[in-house]
């Protein structure tokens, strides 16, 4: 069978792929997790086909989709707009590392069900992510120019106008530490109403999880082993509440192996 996206899925109760056990193997004898192991690699962060990432990219949305991985975004959204109020102007939210724009989708059905304007910018240095995020708006009825996918450097990107909200997902753990320490301060520097953290923590309970659910759900292999990595070099909540001291953000553990790092301003 296939998705809408016509990427195609294997039914839940199928038999698990033979990489799947390895991939839980590997997290059960994994490593100390008191620790951030930055230093190994994710396959999504090596060169890879437009397919690959096409392939990798849409698996990804729908484990968010399953584990409620927008929640924290839009609950914070919320807090946003008991502060802000729903003006004539729209905010303008921004989001960095913003991959195939899943999260910005989200963004977008959840303000127009509330007839919240916004104006929504995407900002990747992959290529791919604007290419891929162009189609899956024309697949998912959102109008062409709704929503703005610029490929860069988010540290050199010029927002035009400035940015009201800035918020990333899944993207920090990404960074060196030193790199996420500069992307906090970038989003306190830009973002005129708050920003907003969303990744993984570091924990092995929650890795063992994802490495069973990669045995049980329909996964692409890049995903499913990526996912084990990612747990290893993400931050643990004791490490993002020494950075959120310093710039004044508040941190919560939002479940499903994730955590919130928030700044709204008073």
């Amino acid at each position: 069978m296939t998705d809408k996206m016509g990427a195609e899925v294997v039914e839940t109760g199928a038999a698990a792929p033979p990489w799947a056990h390895e991939m839980l193997a590997e997290v059960v004898t994994a490593p100390d997790f008191s620790r951030r192991e930055f230093a190994l690699r994710e396959l999504m962060d090596e060169p890879c086909t437009f397919e690959q990432y096409r392939a990798a990219a849409l698996s990804l949305g729908r484990l968010n989709r399953w584990t409620r991985g927008y929640k924290g975004t839009l609950e914070f959204l919320g807090r946003v707009l008991e502060r802000t109020g729903v003006g004539h102007e729209p905010l303008h939210v921004v989001d960095v590392g913003c991959g195939h724009g899943d999260g910005l989708r989200e963004i977008y059905r959840w303000a127009a069900k509330r007839s919240v304007p916004l104006r929504l910018t995407g900002v990747d240095v992959n290529p791919y992510a604007a290419r891929l995020a162009r189609e899956c708006d024309r697949v998912e009825h959102v109008s062409a120019g709704t929503i703005a996918w610029v490929t860069g450097d988010v540290f050199a990107a010029e927002l035009e106008p400035p940015a009201d909200v800035v918020v990333s997902s899944l993207f920090a753990h990404h960074l060196c530490d030193e790199a996420i320490v500069k992307l906090l301060q970038w989003k306190e520097d830009r973002a005129r109403v708050g920003w907003f953290v969303s990744d993984l923590r570091r924990s092995e309970r929650a890795a063992k999880v994802f490495a069973w659910m990669g045995r049980v759900l329909p996964m692409e292999e890049m995903v499913a082993r990526d996912g084990v990595v990612s747990f290893r070099r993400a931050l643990s909540v004791g490490e993002w509440e020494r950075l959120g001291l310093e710039v004044g953000a508040e941190v919560k553990d939002l479940g499903m192996g994730r955590v919130g790092v928030e700044r709204l301003r008073r």
